[in-house]
C-alpha cells in the first residue's frame, strides 16, 4: 500500500500565489502598443540573425551576449508579435515568485517566504517590467534564483551547489551587466560573515570570478568601443547626488516609476525610508546575519550605480531591479517579527496597518497602470501608422522626429508602405546645417513632408526640423492620432501633380474656387481640415476674408444651422486680396473643430466677405457656395 501524502498548506498557498502572479502578468498584456525600446528589441534583438545583432546592434546598445541570444531564440520559436515578445519576460519573471519564497524560507521560515512571495506577485514595478519586451524582468528572475543558490551553497557547501550557483550567476550577469553590482554586494556579505574561512571565500570568489569574467568578456568584445568614444556619458554631471537614492529610487523600487504621480513619489520616500530603517532595526535585534545580508543587497548596488553614473548614463532605478526582492524581504521579515512581539495584539495591529498601506499604494499603482490611459507605457503608434498609411501619398516623406522604434515597427508591419520614412534628427550630435540641407532636399523632391512624434527636448538640435518647416513650407494638416502629433507640410507653390477635387465657383469678378480637398480626422472629436484652391481674377480695394461653415440641422445651442466654422484672411494673412497675383493659384487651409458636433449629415459652405461691412461676395445668385455634403460618424 502506497503511503498517503500529507496535505501541504504551504504548497497550496504557493500555487495560488503563483497563479495570481501569472494572471497579473498576463492581464492586459497587449492592451497598449509596444513602446520604443520594446519595438527596438523585437526588431533588432529578435528580428534579425544573431550574427547581425552582435555585429551591429550590440555595438550601440550595451547588453550582454545572452540577451541577444535569448530574444533571437525566442523569436524564432514564438514569433514576433506583441503577445509573443511580451510573453517571454512575463514567463521568466515568474521565476521570482518561488525563488523569493525559497530565499525567505532560508533566511527565516516559511511564513516569511510566503509573505515575500505574495508581495512579489503583486509588485507594481516587477509587473510593469514583466509586461515589457526587454531583458529586465528576465534578469531579475534569474538574479533572484542566483541569490537563493548563493545562500544555499553557503549553508551546504556541496560541490553541486557551487556548480549551480556559478551557472545561474553567470546567466544573470550575462543577461544584464549590473548584476555584477548584486554579485559585489553578495561578496561583501561572504567576506564579513566567513572571514577566516578561506576555503569558502576562495570558492565563492572563483564562482563570482567566472560569472564576472564571462560578463566582462561580452562587454569588452561588443561594447568597449561605444564607451571609449563617449557614447554613454555621465548622467548626473559627475556630481554624486546621494539624495536621489532615497528620494527617487526608494519609492520607485517599491511601488513603480511611471504608475504613480510624481508628487506622490516625492512625498512617499520619507515613509518608505522610515519603514525600511525600522524594519532593519527589528530584524537586527532578531537575526543579525539576516539583517546584514538584506542591508548589503538593498544598499550596495544603488551606491555603486551612483558612483558609476558619474561616468556612464545609467542612473535609473531599473538598472538595480535585482535589489527589489531585498526590500520585499525586509518588509516581509518586519511583518513576521511584529506578529511575534508582545503584546501580540499590538504587533498584529501594526502589521495589519503596514500591509493594508502597502496594498493600497500598490493597488493604486497597478490600477493606474492597467486602466488609466495617462499612465500607459506607450502612445498609440498603431493609430498613427494606420492614419499615415491611409493619408500619405507615395511621393511624400515621413520624418520621424522622436527616433522611436515603435513607429517603424507599426508603420512597416503591414508590409505596404505608402510613403518612405526617415528619422530626423538622426542623432543628438547631427549638425543643424545637415538637418536643414536634408529638409531642403526633401522639399524639392517630395510632394509633402510629414513630421510625426515629439522631439527629444534635451537634444542640442531639438526644434530644428519644426522651425525649418514652419519657416519654409505651408502647414496643411495638424492633428493627433493615438495621442501622437502629426503635421503635414507642402511647398507654398502648387505642384503639377496636386489634384484636388475640382470646383468651379466664381465669386464676383474677384476669384475662382478651382478645387478643394477635405481631410477627415482620425477621431470624431478632432478637427476637420479643408483645403481650398483660389485663382485670383483681380485685386480688391479692401482685404476680404474667407469663411468655411459646417451647416446641418438646427443647432439647439444657437438656434441656427451653423455647427462649426473657420474664418480668416487667405493663408492666415500671408497673402491679401489687395495684392494677390492672378498668375498664381493659392492653397488655403481651414480647420473646423468637431468636438461638439454630433454625427449626421452636413454641408460645407464657403464664401468671401468684407470684414468691415460683413457684406458677402456673390457667387452666382447666392452669397456662398456649398463645396460638399459630408456624413460625420
Amino acid at each position: 500500500m502506497m503511503p498517503t501524502r500529507k496535505f501541504s498548506p504551504t504548497l497550496s498557498i504557493m500555487i495560488l500565489i503563483i497563479m495570481v502572479g501569472f494572471f497579473l502578468r498576463l492581464f492586459h498584456l497587449t492592451s497598449v502598443p509596444l513602446r520604443g525600446d520594446e519595438a527596438f528589441s523585437v526588431q533588432y534583438w529578435a528580428g534579425q540573425p544573431l550574427s547581425v545583432s552582435l555585429a551591429k546592434t550590440a555595438t550601440i546598445e550595451p547588453h550582454p551576449l545572452l540577451t541577444y541570444a535569448t530574444f533571437r531564440g525566442w523569436g524564432l520559436v514564438a514569433g514576433y508579435s506583441e503577445l509573443a515578445m511580451r510573453l517571454l519576460p512575463a514567463l521568466m519573471g515568474l521565476l521570482g515568485i518561488p525563488a523569493i519564497y525559497a530565499v525567505g524560507k532560508r533566511l527565516g521560515n516559511r511564513q516569511i517566504g510566503l509573505i515575500a512571495a505574495f508581495l512579489y506577485a503583486l509588485h507594481p514595478f516587477e509587473i510593469w517590467h514583466a509586461q515589457d519586451a526587454r531583458n529586465y524582468a528576465i534578469w531579475a528572475g534569474v538574479s533572484l534564483v542566483a541569490l537563493w543558490l548563493g545562500l544555499r551553497l553557503l549553508d551546504k557547501q556541496r560541490k553541486q551547489d557551487w556548480l549551480l550557483y556559478t551557472l545561474v550567476a553567470s546567466l544573470a550577469a550575462n543577461i544584464f551587466y549590473t548584476e555584477l553590482l548584486t554579485l559585489a554586494a553578495f561578496g561583501i556579505y561572504v567576506l564579513i560573515t566567513h572571514w577566516g574561512k578561506w576555503k569558502i571565500i576562495l570558492s565563492w570568489a572563483a564562482a563570482a570570478a567566472i560569472a564576472s569574467a564571462l560578463s566582462l568578456a561580452s562587454f569588452i568584445i561588443f561594447q568597449a568601443p561605444l564607451f571609449a568614444r563617449g557614447g554613454y556619458t555621465g548622467s548626473i554631471g559627475g556630481v554624486l547626488d546621494a539624495s536621489q537614492l532615497w528620494k527617487h529610487f526608494l519609492p520607485v523600487l517599491n511601488f513603480g516609476e511611471i504608475t504613480l504621480p510624481a508628487e506622490t513619489l516625492a512625498n512617499l520616500w520619507p515613509v518608505v525610508a522610515f519603514v525600511l530603517i525600522f524594519a532593519l532595526l527589528i530584524i537586527w535585534s532578531e537575526q543579525k546575519r539576516i539583517a546584514l545580508w538584506l542591508t548589503l543587497i538593498a544598499l550596495v548596488p544603488p551606491l555603486l550605480l551612483t558612483v558609476l553614473a558619474t561616468k556612464l548614463d545609467i542612473f535609473t532605478p531599473r538598472y538595480v531591479l535585482s535589489i527589489v526582492p531585498a526590500y520585499i524581504l525586509i518588509f516581509a521579515c518586519l511583518i513576521f517579527y511584529l506578529t511575534q512581539q508582545r503584546p501580540r495584539l499590538v504587533g498584529y495591529a501594526v502589521s495589519l496597518i503596514l500591509v493594508v498601506g502597502w496594498l493600497v499604494i500598490s493597488g493604486t499603482s497597478l490600477s493606474n497602470y492597467y486602466f488609466d490611459p495617462a499612465y500607459a507605457k506607450a502612445r498609440g503608434w498603431p493609430d498613427l501608422a494606420h492614419y499615415l498609411q491611409a493619408n500619405a501619398q507615395p511621393n511624400d516623406i515621413v520624418i520621424q522626429s522622436a527616433a522611436d522604434a515603435a513607429f517603424g515597427y507599426y508603420y512597416h508591419q503591414s508590409g505596404t508602405i505608402v510613403a518612405p520614412d526617415v528619422p530626423l534628427p538622426e542623432t543628438p550630435a547631427q549638425p543643424n546645417s545637415d538637418i536643414e540641407n536634408k529638409l531642403n532636399t526633401y522639399s524639392q523632391k517630395q510632394t509633402a513632408i510629414w513630421q510625426v512624434g515629439q522631439e527629444f527636448s534635451d537634444w542640442p538640435n531639438a526644434g530644428v526640423v519644426r522651425n525649418w518647416l514652419d519657416s519654409n513650407m505651408q502647414l496643411v494638416l495638424n492633428g493627433e492620432a493615438g495621442g501622437l502629433a502629426y503635421r503635414e507640410y507642402k511647398t507654398w507653390r502648387i505642384q503639377n501633380d496636386e489634384n484636388p477635387h475640382p470646383a468651379d465657383a466664381t465669386f464676383g469678378d474677384r476669384v475662382i474656387l478651382t478645387g478643394f480637398q477635405i481631410v477627415f480626422p482620425p477621431t470624431s472629436d478632432d478637427e476637420l481640415t479643408v483645403w481650398l484652391y483660389w485663382k485670383p481674377l483681380s485685386i480688391t480695394p479692401t482685404p476680404l476674408k474667407v469663411f468655411v461653415h459646417l451647416l446641418g440641422a438646427t443647432n439647439p445651442a444657437t438656434g441656427f444651422p451653423l455647427w462649426s466654422q473657420d474664418d480668416h484672411f487667405p493663408q492666415n494673412g500671408r497673402i491679401s486680396t489687395q495684392n494677390w497675383s492672378p498668375d498664381e493659384t493659392y492653397r488655403d487651409v481651414y480647420t473646423l473643430p468637431l468636438k461638439d458636433v454630433p454625427s449626421g449629415s452636413y454641408a460645407l459652405e464657403v464664401g468671401f466677405y468684407d470684414p468691415d461691412t460683413n457684406t458677402r461676395i456673390q457667387v452666382g445668385d447666392a452669397d456662398s457656395y456649398v463645396i460638399e455634403s459630408i456624413n460625420l460618424k
